[in-house]
Parts: structure tokens; C-alpha cells; sequence
């Protein structure tokens, strides 16, 4: 009877688990870009807003209209960026920029990679995308892991090996932020009815939100025998 209170107790402990720690985690996540935003972004612009008020002599904002003001002038200030921008001189100029920093030690190994990871999630025209759900053999041959197909190849490693190896990025689960760039050869590569978002799902959740059209359900491990 113990046996069965004890089992009964963790069912619904892990179950209330199970409808808590999403919404926990998705509000810690908008937490963390809500700090970010206030203090990185809104912060600074109202640090200028009150040094440019100290500045002229006129009579301090009170914290609630400082706050707003801020965030106007940090919206107006993002359109005129993007709007600055998007035109033939700003591109030039953000593209002369681009090349300075790229020149400088450390920054410019660093700065391209977080570019494009920002155009991957921001950019109208994403020049970082995941072309195709494939599967390949990793970490051993026998064994497969999701991967996404970049399509790129590296020349020089081709033409040393005589084969054709292309570039597939395997995401690491639970985080598929982060994972392994392998060159496979092309015939090892097997295509997988998935979308990238039902990869992402089936990753982040350890293969058990695996969709159901890509599933076999004729296959289940029954132990050895």
C-alpha cells in the first residue's frame, strides 16, 4: 500500500512538474531579455536623456516619464538606424565600418560569427539557414544523429580525402544553440521528412516529440534477449 501511495505521489509530483516548468522556464527566458533590454538598451538611453536635461537646466522627469521618454527615443532611434541603413550610403558606410572592425585582433575573430547568428534570427534576409533535416552517422558509424544541411564544402579537405563532403551542422540536445560542424560524405547523408521545426522539437526534447508521420511504430526496443 506504501508501494502505491509512494508511486502515486511521484506521478503527480512529476506531472505538476511537467505543467510548471515550461511556463517557469519561458518566464525566466523573457525575464532575462526584459533585464537586457532595460539596462543595456533603455538604461543607457536614459542616462543620456538625464545627463542632456542636467545639461540645459531644466527641471528633472519624474521616473515614470523618464522611463517612457526613454523608450520612445530608443524605438525612434532603431527606426532611423534601419531606416539609415537600408539605403544605398548607409550600407556603404555600415559596410566600410564592418571591414574596421573585422582588421582588429580578437574583435574581428569574434564579430562576423555574432553577426551571423543575429541575421540568422533578425534578418529579413537570413544569410544563415538550415536548408534541410538529414540524418548521419555520429558519433560512430551505426549510430545516427539529426543534423541540419548548410550545403557548404570545405576545397582543400575534398580534395585531400578525393570525396565529397558536405557541411552538416548536429545540434546538441536539449540546447540545439549549441553542437558540431561535421563534413560528411554525401552518400552517408540521408534526407529526413522533418521540417527544422519538428528537428528542433524532436532535439529538445531527447527524441520523445518525435511527429508521428516520421515515426515507426512497427520498431521498439524490447530489451536484449
Amino acid at each position: 500500500m506504501a508501494k502505491k501511495g509512494s508511486t502515486l505521489f511521484s506521478r503527480l509530483l512529476l506531472r505538476g512538474l511537467g505543467l510548471v516548468l515550461p511556463l517557469a522556464l519561458t518566464a525566466a527566458l523573457f525575464l532575462w531579455l526584459w533585464k537586457l533590454i532595460t539596462e543595456q538598451i533603455l538604461g543607457r538611453v536614459e542616462q543620456l536623456l538625464t545627463w542632456a536635461i542636467q545639461a540645459s537646466g531644466l527641471e528633472p522627469l519624474s521616473p515614470t516619464l523618464s522611463m517612457a521618454l526613454s523608450v520612445v527615443l530608443a524605438v525612434g532611434g532603431l527606426l532611423l538606424l534601419g531606416l539609415w541603413f537600408s539605403g544605398f550610403l548607409g550600407r556603404k558606410i555600415y559596410g566600410l565600418f564592418e571591414r574596421l572592425l573585422e582588421k582588429i585582433p580578437l574583435i574581428g575573430a569574434i564579430y562576423p560569427y555574432v553577426k551571423q547568428i543575429t541575421e540568422f534570427f533578425f534578418s529579413e534576409e537570413k544569410k544563415v539557414e538550415f536548408k534541410r533535416v538529414v540524418s548521419v552517422p555520429y558519433p560512430r558509424p551505426g549510430v545516427y544523429s539529426l543534423g541540419f544541411l548548410t550545403g557548404s564544402s570545405a576545397k582543400a579537405i575534398n580534395e585531400a580525402t578525393g570525396m565529397e563532403l558536405i557541411s552538416v551542422f548536429v545540434p546538441s540536445s536539449p540546447m540545439p544553440a549549441t553542437g558540431y560542424t561535421l563534413f560528411v560524405p554525401a552518400s552517408d547523408i540521408i534526407e529526413m521528412p522533418l521540417t527544422v521545426e519538428e528537428a528542433l522539437r524532436t532535439i529538445v526534447s531527447g527524441g520523445v516529440l518525435l511527429p508521428e508521420h516520421a515515426s515507426d511504430p512497427n520498431v521498439k526496443y524490447k530489451g536484449k534477449t
